[in-house]
């Protein structure tokens, strides 16, 4: 099977630069490389680094685009709009038509639309056939009637997508779940010395409890009410490390970021809070395994969330919010889940009546982690094997699986 895989214009591939869609691609890259079952070709914007990987890709071509220039998105404009009011379909983003000449030369089994907004693709579904064409939702999205019209298939990365889609029965919907390299992601260190070392090198003892954020730093994934969670521990030993900016490699600021590091100064003069900014993927285990506890605090409705699979790979301990289909991922790992007294849609952040304040709740749950280790060495123990469900492997082989046209049901 060929298949052609449209990322959006935001980040290169391979995810040398981040990115929780591009780093998946990257995982499908990989695998296919070491088991040849399909033939994939995909579109990336231009980088150094990424197009030096690629050149060692023996079964996948990788066509190297220029983001649109704000000139050609300008000159662009009429002729989308003429183009439209002829009734043919064409993308605001210039960059999607260049993507659909490349699937007329390259004339692909299937066109998988991964993420970003999915309307763009529309002249390309127009070329290919609605039956060709699959969306990958990596966000909750609800079905619409242009949506439907362009895709013959979903995949969705949670049940809880799934449910959101609510399609009228005009789509295919198959769950893939994300995925980790749980051969890089484990608990056990690459030298017997790496553990004591970084922790060393950040300046924590044997006596801190260190609780991990890694992620996004931005208002829907909580980290501000993880902070206020800390300042609420009268603890010195209780020490918070953020690991991430607000948009992988290519935002490292953001009012968000910058008001929250004003809101942690007092933790951070008292030694309790560190910044460390974006970190490249590969280098991020070492960080889990060093901490006592990490906690994604989202107050969104999180679609999965890459980190936590990460984080169970790594037999690090989890506190988390039962929000969206995070839940269902860490099902069975042991992981502490807390309820959202707010939750963020569109912007704006709505309270839940009758909930207990989230940081009172994490606070609280750091406390019961922190006195009770045998708690902690049980879900240290049941994370990694509820992580290996969600191995690079199985996302490979359910992702193929679910391309695959399924047999008739029997009468």
């Amino acid at each position: 099977m060929k298949i052609f895989l449209i990322p959006p214009p935001a980040l290169p591939i391979p995810a040398v630069r981040g990115g929780a869609v591009e780093t998946l691609i990257s995982h499908l890259i990989e695998e296919n490389e070491r088991q040849a079952k399909a033939e994939l070709v995909c579109v990336s914007l231009p980088d150094p680094e990424a197009q030096k990987r690629a050149e060692g890709y023996r079964h996948t071509k990788i066509h190297f685009l220029p983001a649109t220039r704000p000139m050609a998105q300008h000159l662009w404009g009429p002729v989308c709009g003429q183009l439209r009011r002829m009734g043919r379909p064409a993308p605001l983003d210039p960059w999607y038509e260049h993507v659909r000449k490349l699937i007329a030369l390259e004339k692909p089994d299937c066109v998988v639309a991964e993420g970003g907004d999915l309307t763009e693709p529309a002249a390309i579904a127009h070329q290919v056939g609605r039956e060709k064409m699959w969306a990958h939702l990596h966000m909750q999205l609800r079905a619409t009637q242009q949506l439907e019209d362009m895709y013959g298939g979903i995949l969705a990365i949670s049940r809880f997508v799934a449910d959101q889609w609510q399609p009228t029965g005009h789509c295919k919907v198959r769950l893939v779940p994300n995925c980790v390299d749980v051969a890089r992601f484990s608990p056990e260190p690459e030298t017997p010395e790496e553990q004591s070392r970084l922790r060393q090198m950040l300046g924590y003892t044997d006596e801190d409890f260190v609780v991990l954020y890694c992620g996004r730093v931005c208002e829907e994934k909580g980290v501000h009410r993880l902070i206020e969670a800390m300042v609420r521990l009268d603890d010195p030993h209780m020490k918070l490390l953020v690991v991430g900016s607000p948009f992988f490699a290519a935002e490292d600021e953001s009012p968000f970021f910058e008001r929250l590091r004003r809101e942690a100064e007092p933790l951070r003069q008292a030694g309790r809070i560190q910044f460390t900014g974006y970190l490249p993927n590969e280098s991020l285990p070492p960080y889990y395994r060093l901490a006592d506890a990490a906690c994604f605090p989202a107050i969104w409705d999180e679609p999965a969330g890459i980190v936590v699979i990460e984080a169970m790979a790594c037999g690090c301990p989890i506190v988390a919010t039962a929000s969206g289909g995070m839940a269902e991922y860490l099902n069975g790992s042991g992981a502490l889940l807390v309820s959202r007294d707010e939750a963020w849609e569109a912007g704006v952040c709505k309270p839940v009546p009758g909930m207990e304040p989230l940081a009172d709740q994490l606070a609280e749950a750091f406390r019961q982690l922190k006195n009770d280790p045998e708690r902690r060495e049980k879900m240290a123990q049941s994370g990694p094997e509820r992580a290996r469900m969600f191995s690079r492997q199985a996302y490979y082989e359910n992702f193929l699986a679910a391309l695959q046209p399924q047999p008739p049901k029997a009468e």
